[in-house]
Formats: structure tokens, C-alpha cells, sequence
């Protein structure tokens, strides 16, 4: 799984899993362009990291935190980075195990790239990631189903740039309550 996270793809070549990642909603979408016709599912964050994948991680950074060895600061100092690369390795598998690929099969995972949809990119670059979407899918030998991806993706674009402005709101007015500690005035002690 590690070899998802490395390296590039030989010029020329392209991904065969493109994954869009909205961090505040529930939804996000997978295009396989492996077939003539791209497969494009919409998963629900929920379905997929459900109890069975806090159970996997739970096991995991167990095991991991109990590891230790004669360097126990330097075996703890590593921690945060060994659980994102858990998460991360967990979190693909979970998602190619729903879209029907065996993470344990070397030969049948695809190359991935993913898409984290939010921040300045979300303002940004939406409308090319949109007509990129559009693009990958028209390049489709077969006709693709009721579904036109490209709207759904348009709007997971608008719902995750709406959380985001309420995220943003709330943390303004909780600043300015007091409330919100990333944020402080210059004449507040926080001693």
C-alpha cells in the first residue's frame, strides 16, 4: 500500500483512480478510468469508514504505540508521523475495498491520485477541476450513466465552499467572544 504514496507516474501516463476529497462533507467522489467507460462511484464517508475501520485503526495504533524500543523519546517523538501514514494506508484500503479493488492483490491496485477539495483551491481552481472531471469522462469510449458527474461534482464544490464560510463565520465570532483560542487579541494575557 505504501507504494500508493510514492513516487510519480512515468511521463506519459496517467492515474487510474482519481479520488475527490471534500474534508467537510460526507460524500466524496472515486473515477476508475481503468475500463473503456471511466466507473464513477459517489461514497459516503459513513458506509466507509464505519465501525470496521475505527476498529482496524484503533488495532493498529495500538500496536504501533506499543512497539517502542531502547529509544522510547525518539520511538515517541515518531508517533504522529507513524498514525498519519496508518490513517492514510487504512483510509485507501477501506476505499478501494468499496469500490471493489482487493487492497491485498498488488497487481489489481491502481495508481491513485487524490484530489483534497478545500482552502484556496476550492475558490481557485473549481471551475478547471469541474471541466477536468468533465474532460477525463467524455474521453469515455462507452455512454456513461443518468448521471451527469460533472454536476455532482459542481455540487460537492458548493457545499464544501458553503461549510467552509460557516466554518469560517463560527471561528470569527467565537474570536471575537474570546471563545477561540487560535485567535487572540493583543492585550489578551494568555499566561
Amino acid at each position: 500500500m505504501e507504494d500508493l504514496f510514492k513516487g510519480s507516474l512515468p511521463e506519459g501516463e496517467e492515474c487510474d483512480l482519481h479520488i475527490y476529497i471534500f474534508p467537510h462533507l460526507n460524500e466524496f467522489l472515486t473515477i476508475d478510468v481503468r475500463e473503456p467507460s471511466p466507473v464513477v462511484h459517489l461514497l459516503d464517508t459513513g458506509i466507509v469508514f464505519g465501525e470496521k475501520f475505527y476498529t482496524a485503526l484503533e488495532q493498529e495504533f495500538g500496536s504501533v504505540a506499543r512497539q517502542g524500543n531502547s529509544f522510547t523519546i525518539s520511538h515517541l517523538i515518531n508517533l504522529p508521523l507513524r498514525m498519519e501514514e496508518i490513517i492514510r494506508d487504512l483510509s485507501m484500503s477501506f476505499i478501494l475495498e468499496e469500490i471493489g479493488v482487493d487492497p491485498d492483490d498488488e497487481e489489481s491496485v491502481p495508481s491513485v491520485v487524490v484530489f483534497v477539495i478545500s482552502g484556496g483551491a476550492l475558490g481557485l481552481h473549481s471551475d478547471k477541476l469541474i471541466e477536468g472531471v468533465r474532460h477525463l469522462l467524455q474521453n469515455s469510449k462507452e455512454e456513461l450513466p443518468d448521471h451527469d458527474w460533472g454536476n455532482v461534482l459542481s455540487r460537492l464544490v458548493e457545499q464544501e465552499n458553503s461549510a467552509l464560510q460557516t466554518i469560517n463565520q463560527t471561528e470569527l465570532s467565537e474570536a471575537f467572544s474570546g471563545d477561540f483560542h487560535d485567535y487572540f487579541t493583543l492585550w489578551e494575557n494568555r499566561n
